[in-house]
């Protein structure tokens, strides 16, 4: 999957408003973009998540940039968030609680977005994740 991302422009990526002419990708939740849902398939499926899988995403930190400390309001059936590294460096941090956690690319990270979580980018290279939100079992 890291490859399959590496390989697409951020140019053709969804956009938000530019800062000082910057690209700045949205995050993509298309599943027909670029193919986006049959490469998560197998991911999904080899994290054994298959079935419980829902609200699949790409998600681009650009050098420099960040995402404010924020708790996401999550559905009642909700009970955690992967995060798989695709591209990163050792200055993009995830910040659970005041501890930052450089992830490493190709590594599943089990997430608790309902607790205060930020991210920041101080590399010199994007940081980009595939993210899913799992449900409990049923």
């Amino acid at each position: 999957m890291a490859a399959w991302i590496a390989a697409i422009p951020f140019s053709e990526w969804p956009q938000q408003r530019p800062v000082d002419d910057q690209l700045r990708p949205s995050m993509v939740t298309d599943l027909e973009w670029h193919g986006f849902g049959e490469m998560a398939a197998p991911v999904i499926r080899e994290l054994g998540f298959e079935g419980h899988a829902y609200q699949r995403m790409l998600s681009v930190v650009m050098p420099g940039h960040s995402i404010d400390a924020h708790i996401d309001e999550q559905a009642p059936y909700w009970h955690t968030r992967i995060h798989v590294p695709l591209l990163s460096n050792s200055r993009a941090v995830f910040i659970s609680e005041g501890k930052p956690i450089v992830m490493t690319p190709g590594v599943a990270y089990r997430v608790n977005t309902r607790a205060l979580h930020a991210i920041e980018n101080g590399g010199t290279t994007p940081r980009v994740h595939f993210m899913f939100d799992a449900r409990g079992s049923e």
